[in-house]
């Protein structure tokens, strides 16, 4: 039961409701007001396309975290290869965003507080069981060689800057916008 009304409740805060009671009474705020999107799309999800997007894991359209990406789970119906490799639609990043803050504001408590990245699921269960992780089905992925801390793991670091609330650059950098491009339909 838990597990759905934690899913029902992620896609309606990613549906854009305002606000809305769980039923603990607990006010929860949409995720766009945590989370940056832009930062999301540029720094985040492209490391959890790299590392949790395989087809056995989080890339199954029946796991309640997943993600969509490139060569492997796609939003729809694929027909040819070259559909498949294509760049992420717009929908589907906005899919691996609400997947992703599903998974962080699952069972949070206070709205418009920033999440607690000691205690966030989506950084604790990847982790190595030495660094404090849940090492999930076995295998710690951060941090991730050739990196042998956190601190020098600049995917890790960059999906922590995210959960904590940090904003994209303004402008962004070439390749954060060439991939926003891409996305919305551009040529990268």
């Amino acid at each position: 039961m838990r597990f759905e009304r934690g899913l029902v409740l992620s896609l309606l805060l990613a549906a854009g409701c305002p606000s809305l009671k769980s039923s603990e009474g607990l006010q929860t705020t949409p995720a766009e007001q945590l989370f940056d999107h832009d930062t999301f799309v540029c720094d985040a999800m492209p490391t959890l396309i790299r590392h949790c997007s395989y087809l056995g894991c989080h890339g199954n359209p029946n796991h309640a975290f997943r993600v969509y990406s490139p060569g492997k789970l796609r939003l729809g119906d694929v027909a040819t290869r070259n559909q498949r490799d294509a760049v992420l639609t717009p929908e589907e990043a906005d899919a691996n965003f609400a997947s992703a803050t599903g998974v962080l504001l699952q069972g949070h408590p206070t709205a418009g507080a920033p999440v607690d990245i000691n205690t966030a699921q989506l950084l604790l269960k990847p982790l190595k069981a030495k660094f404090g992780g849940g090492e999930h089905h076995g295998v710690g992925i951060f941090p991730f060689p050739p990196a042998q801390t956190l601190d020098d793991d600049a995917e890790w670091q960059a999906l922590v800057k995210w959960v904590a609330g940090e904003k994209l650059e303004s402008p962004p950098s070439a390749d954060c916008a060439a991939l926003q491009a891409a996305i919305a339909g551009g040529a990268m």
